[in-house]
């Protein structure tokens, strides 16, 4: 692993720029953000941008998602991995995409394209740091936030919210993939010194990990809803939140992440995490249940996670 720069260690720090932003450290060029290859990735942009404008209630919206997934080989290997998995095959072998989509349903094999999109970018080094804190935090996230968009929205809403996880850090992948030895001298700082995720990529990078992620959605075509996604602060409660489903729950899922020492320092205040949970307006006898350790614990053995922890 990288070792984090002597100036970091000593907590030396450099002082507002202009605008209230980290300036970048000495020496360091700043970041243009539109600098970053947005276009070499494993898995073809245009398919998931593709597969995320499908609407369900198209005549043609199945036969285009088969095709859309029978075009990348990382998606077709996922998707058949789950629907032969003990939970959906009931003993029965299905070896063909068209039979996989009328068993696991529209919105669970989009979100399966999400995570096989998402795990190849994150596949990009075996480093143990970025393993757990961005590639393991952006998946319990994703469930996280699935489970708590249940109680709060209905099944579309649920499983955008297992998108928004899987996508909310991946400027932080592309950051990485920019530049691998400093982004690790980053992360180091995230969970060894405390300091937020924005704090170490400014300072390192003279841009952050939100910066990029929007960017990213122009670059991929996304649809606008995933600036909310992979653009928002979610340290920083939002009035508007409270009319989102899916928002609240990426908020407060990142959150239960982080809080267990995934994807940041842990926080084992329970109580502390309620209140955390409570200034999202969330109904106080869920956070109660969501801030124990018992609940990221039941993730880990979620068979999804099981399935994609390991990069």
């Amino acid at each position: 692993m990288a070792p984090v720069d002597p100036e970091i260690s000593r907590g030396a720090r450099p002082g507002p720029a202009k605008g209230g932003a980290q300036r970048p450290l000495l020496g360091a060029r700043p970041l243009d953000c539109r600098s970053i290859d947005y276009k070499n990735v494993p898995v073809k942009s245009d398919v998931i941008a593709g597969i995320m404008k499908l609407d369900v209630e198209d005549e043609n919206c199945f036969r285009e998602l088969d095709n859309y997934i029978c075009s990348d080989l990382g998606i077709v290997t996922l998707v058949l991995r789950v629907v032969n998995s003990a939970f959906y095959s009931h003993g029965a072998h299905i070896a063909n995409i068209p039979k996989a989509i009328s068993v696991l349903g529209f919105n669970v094999v989009r979100s399966l394209a999400m995570l096989a999109f998402s795990r190849s970018l994150f596949a990009l080094t075996r480093d143990a740091l970025f393993q757990r804190h961005i590639w393991q935090h952006s998946l319990l996230t994703a469930l996280a936030g699935q489970s708590i968009c249940a109680e709060l929205g209905d099944a579309n809403d649920r499983d955008d919210a297992f998108i928004a996880g899987l996508m909310h850090d991946m400027g932080k992948v592309l950051l990485f993939s920019h530049n691998q030895r400093r982004y690790l001298d980053a992360l180091n700082l995230v969970v060894s010194k405390g300091a937020t995720s924005i704090e170490a990529e400014q300072r390192l990078f003279g841009c952050d990990h939100l910066q990029v992620g929007r960017e990213a959605v122009t670059q991929w075509k996304l649809p606008d809803r995933f600036a909310d996604f992979m653009g928002a602060d979610l340290s920083a409660t939002k009035p508007e939140w409270a009319g989102d489903p899916v928002l609240t729950s990426l908020a407060a899922a990142n959150y239960l992440t982080r809080a267990n020492g995934i994807g940041a320092q842990p926080d084992p205040d329970i109580t502390a995490r309620q209140a955390r949970l409570l200034a999202l307006g969330l109904d106080a006898g869920h956070c109660e249940t969501w801030a124990q350790d018992a609940f990221m614990k039941g993730l880990l053995e979620h068979e999804t996670y099981k399935l994609c922890a390991s990069l």
